[in-house]
């Protein structure tokens, strides 16, 4: 729940930045060592955004693949538990974050 409401607040904050009165598409990247269930972000989201400019907001979950690397060589390693082939031990980067990738919404010009 706490990832859904981190992304709604985010995306209210920046809604009332721009003076938008309603949040058409949400897309964001969400790291696979998170081990965050899509269907279910989209849930809690959907469940929390009610009575908000983001309530008929789409939802797009894109999942970031970790990537590990040899911390000797820099050879592309399958598993960060795996010892490479030149004794290094592998290092992972990325996998890990959430990203608020765009917010898409419709923007009252009138005041601008």
């Amino acid at each position: 729940m706490s990832f859904a409401l981190a992304i709604l607040e985010n995306t209210i904050r920046i809604a009332k930045e721009r003076n938008a009165w309603v949040i058409r598409k949400i897309r964001v990247e969400v790291g696979e060592l998170l081990m965050i269930n899509p269907e279910q972000l989209e849930f809690c989201f959907r469940s929390i955004s009610k009575g908000t400019v983001a309530e008929s907001a789409v939802l797009e979950i894109e999942i970031a693949k970790a990537r590990v690397m040899c911390d000797r060589c820099g050879s592309k390693l399958n598993s960060p538990y795996t010892p490479c082939r030149c004794g290094g031990y592998g290092r992972v980067y990325g996998g890990k974050d959430m990203i608020l990738k765009t917010v898409s919404m419709e923007v009252d010009d009138a005041q601008g």
